[in-house]
C-alpha cells in the first residue's frame, strides 16, 4: 500500500447512533463544523444535576461517568458540536433512564426477511444472520427444519444481543445488530480484530449504511470514493459501498492495509483511516484525530 493513499474523510466521528452528524473537515486542519439533526426526543426529561467541564474532558467520557449516552448530553444541552465542549461550562446531566425511555419509544423496524436460494440450508441461513435454526423454524412455522423450498421467503427473528456485547443503543436495535456476524466474518477473512471493526463502525455511523457525509463518505465505514476505488483494485472486485456487507468488507480490507503499513499499530492504523496514511506516518497527528482514535478504542471494550 502506498503511503500517498489517503482516506482523509471530511466526516467526523458519529459517536451517537441517534444522531446524523455530517462533519466537514479539511485534510490538514482540525477545524470542523457539525450539523446536528436530533432524532432523539427527550422533551420533559428533567436534569438531576449539572457538571462543570474539566480540562481534558470529552463528551463521551462524561457520558460514561454518569451512565448516560452522548446523544442524551447533546439533546439535553443543545450542543452543536459534540467534539467541542468548553472548559468550565456547565452541562445538564439528563435524568437516569432517559436513554432507555427514548429507545423504548423508538419505532420498531419491520422484520427482516430472506429469500431461500437453491442449495441453501437453514443452518447456513441462521449462521449468516446471527440467529438459530430453531428460532427461524419457530418464526416461520416450519414443521421440518431440514426442508426449505428454494424461492420461499423466510422471516428472520431478531438476533439475541450477547450480554456485554456492544453499547446499549445497539442491543436495542435488532435491525443493526444483524450486521454483527458480517463484521465477524470479514474480520476473520482479513485477519483484523473483530472488536476493532465493530467499534470503528459504531463510532463512524452507528452501524447505519445510509449515513452519507456532505462530501460523499458513505455508509457504515464512512468510506471515501477514493478508498472504494483502491479496495476494489486490491481485490479485483466491484464491491458497492451502498450494500452493507460490501461496506463492511471494504472497511475491513482497508484496515488490513493500514495495519500492514503501520507495523500492526492499531492506534496509527485508526489515525491513518481517519486523516490519511501519509501525514500519519510523518507523525503529523491532528488533535481531532487523537480524539477519534480514543473514541473508537473506548467503544472497543464493549465489543
Amino acid at each position: 500500500m502506498e503511503a500517498s493513499l489517503v482516506q482523509a474523510r471530511p466526516t467526523g466521528p458519529f459517536t451517537a447512533p441517534h444522531l446524523r452528524v455530517p462533519h466537514l473537515r479539511t485534510q490538514l486542519r482540525g477545524l470542523a463544523a457539525l450539523l446536528v439533526v436530533g432524532v432523539l426526543a427527550l422533551a420533559g426529561q428533567a436534569a438531576t444535576q449539572t457538571y462543570a467541564v474539566q480540562r481534558g474532558d470529552t463528551l463521551s467520557a462524561i457520558a460514561r461517568r454518569f451512565g448516560v449516552s452522548v446523544a442524551d448530553l447533546v439533546a439535553a444541552n443543545g450542543l452543536a458540536d459534540p467534539n467541542h465542549i468548553r472548559y468550565g461550562a456547565g452541562l445538564a446531566i439528563p435524568a437516569a433512564g432517559a436513554a432507555a425511555n427514548a429507545s423504548a419509544a423508538a419505532p420498531q423496524a419491520a422484520p427482516a426477511t430472506h429469500v431461500v436460494q437453491p442449495g441453501e440450508h437453514l443452518s447456513g441461513i441462521a449462521s449468516s444472520h446471527g440467529t438459530t435454526v430453531e428460532a427461524i423454524a419457530a418464526a416461520n412455522g416450519l414443521p421440518d427444519p431440514n426442508y426449505v423450498v428454494a424461492g420461499s421467503r423466510l422471516v428472520l427473528p431478531a438476533p439475541r444481543a450477547p450480554v456485554g456485547q456492544g453499547p446499549k443503543d445497539l442491543q436495542a436495535r435488532p435491525d443493526r445488530l444483524r450486521l454483527a456476524p458480517r463484521f465477524a466474518h470479514w474480520a476473520r477473512v482479513y485477519g483484523v480484530p473483530a472488536d476493532l471493526m465493530k467499534a470503528m463502525g459504531w463510532y463512524e455511523s452507528g452501524w447505519q449504511n445510509d449515513v452519507v457525509s456532505v462530501t460523499g463518505a458513505r455508509g457504515i465505514g464512512q468510506l471515501m470514493p477514493a478508498t472504494v476505488v483502491f479496495v476494489n483494485a486490491q481485490l479485483h472486485t466491484k464491491l458497492d459501498p451502498r450494500r452493507p456487507d460490501d461496506n463492511i468488507r471494504m472497511s475491513t480490507r482497508f484496515m488490513r492495509s493500514l495495519l500492514d503499513a503501520t507495523g500492526g499499530r492499531v492506534d496509527l492504523a485508526l489515525a491513518g483511516y481517519y486523516q490519511g496514511l501519509t501525514p500519519t506516518l510523518a507523525g503529523r497527528i491532528l488533535e481531532e484525530t487523537k480524539r477519534y482514535v480514543a473514541g473508537v478504542l473506548s467503544f472497543r471494550a464493549s465489543f
